[in-house]
């Protein structure tokens, strides 16, 4: 991470940070939140200042499954941790990316934005599922976009993400159990 984005700088425009839900496109997609134990002085309503940076982090296990040629049967399993420290727009960016069987590639894309002065930010993320001849193909075979979810200062909110492959008799898979947690 560029070292510079971890510290305030005065000579760059202050961030708009009140951004409403209509302006983000959220009206027809419901805000989850869940409750968690913090000891952050944001979870308890107090406004942070402009430039503050909130830990955005995107965690836990994956399961990928590979059907095909010498691979035939593969799982590969692991756990994704994701984290980036934002006070603005990042993203998309790829956050994270795994490999399965020589052939499957699982890419996670995703930004973190302050939306408000009190440390909400909103997580966006596209998942994708490339199959092919080998672990660079660009052949996208499954995808999952626009997950959107806003999680308050000090909390999480968790969400599965199942990626089938069409083709090829829809054996291969990934399963990315996430949960995307607001720090400070």
């Amino acid at each position: 991470m560029n070292a510079s984005r971890k510290t305030h700088r005065p000579n760059r425009p202050a961030r708009v940070l009140a951004v409403t839900a209509a302006a983000l496109g959220l009206l027809a997609v419901p805000t989850v939140t869940a409750s968690a134990a913090s000891a952050s002085p944001a979870a308890d309503g107090a406004a942070l200042a402009a430039g503050t940076l909130r830990k955005a982090v995107i965690s836990g296990p994956f399961v990928i499954r590979d059907d095909e040629g010498l691979a035939a049967g593969k799982y590969c399993r692991g756990d994704i941790n994701a984290v980036r420290w934002t006070d603005g727009m990042y993203g998309p960016q790829e956050w994270w990316r795994a490999y399965c069987g020589g052939e499957i590639r699982v890419e996670l894309h995703a930004f973190a934005q302050v939306v408000d002065d009190k440390g909400t930010l909103l997580f966006g993320a596209d998942a994708l599922f490339y199959e092919g001849t080998n672990e660079t193909n660009t052949d996208l075979d499954a995808e999952v976009r626009d997950l959107r979810f806003q999680v308050a200062a000090g909390e999480s909110v968790s969400h599965t993400i199942y990626l089938k492959n069409k083709e090829n008799g829809g054996k291969d898979y990934a399963t990315l159990e996430l949960t995307f947690t607001n720090a400070s």
